[in-house]
């Protein structure tokens, strides 16, 4: 859903307003902000909880997957405080690591809410993938931070039909 002010700018709702992005490391929570507006973030499972395939007799079955990973891709203006966050994350997760398995002061979550239709988007054991390539232009000034999740889940709000209750 999107509404044109009287200067003719064109804002969607679903980011400007009523989305939250909350940075978890080290036991706190800070929301983040400085997002390219209308394109915040972008999110997906790295594969899909059911998978299908037909036998010989193409008789359908259907298999559940225990991959919970998924990839976020925030998309922040260069020199705000979430760039400055994100850069700093990404060096501390990358240049002062150790050989060996990661704990859990090197990996970070990502909260996401939208208060509007109640979804939320829980992302724990992150790590940034790399550093974003620097997309310099009038139309497009901003940086594309690639999140890699161990745990990635995506829920939505309440259904308010009779059908659904218990």
């Amino acid at each position: 859903m999107a509404i044109t002010l009287s200067n003719g700018k064109e804002v969607n709702l679903y980011s400007a307003r009523f989305l939250h992005i909350y940075l978890l490391w080290k036991g706190q929570s800070k929301e983040l902000g400085g997002f390219q507006n209308g394109e915040a973030f972008s999110s997906q499972r790295t594969t899909a909880d059911t998978t299908m395939q037909g036998d010989f007799h193409s008789n359908v079955m259907f298999f559940d997957t225990e991959d919970d990973t998924g990839t976020l891709t925030l998309n922040t203006y260069p020199g705000t405080s979430t760039t400055d966050i994100l850069f700093n994350l990404y060096h501390l997760q990358h240049d002062e690591m150790q050989a060996g398995l990661l704990s859990a002061d090197q990996m970070f979550g990502l909260n996401i809410v939208n208060d509007s239709t109640g979804e939320k988007i829980t992302a724990e054991g992150c790590r940034l993938a790399g550093l974003p390539n620097n997309q310099g232009n009038e139309q497009a000034y901003s940086l594309a931070w690639t999140v890699l999740a161990g745990y990635y889940q995506n829920t939505g709000a309440d259904v308010d039909d009779s059908m659904f209750t218990n």
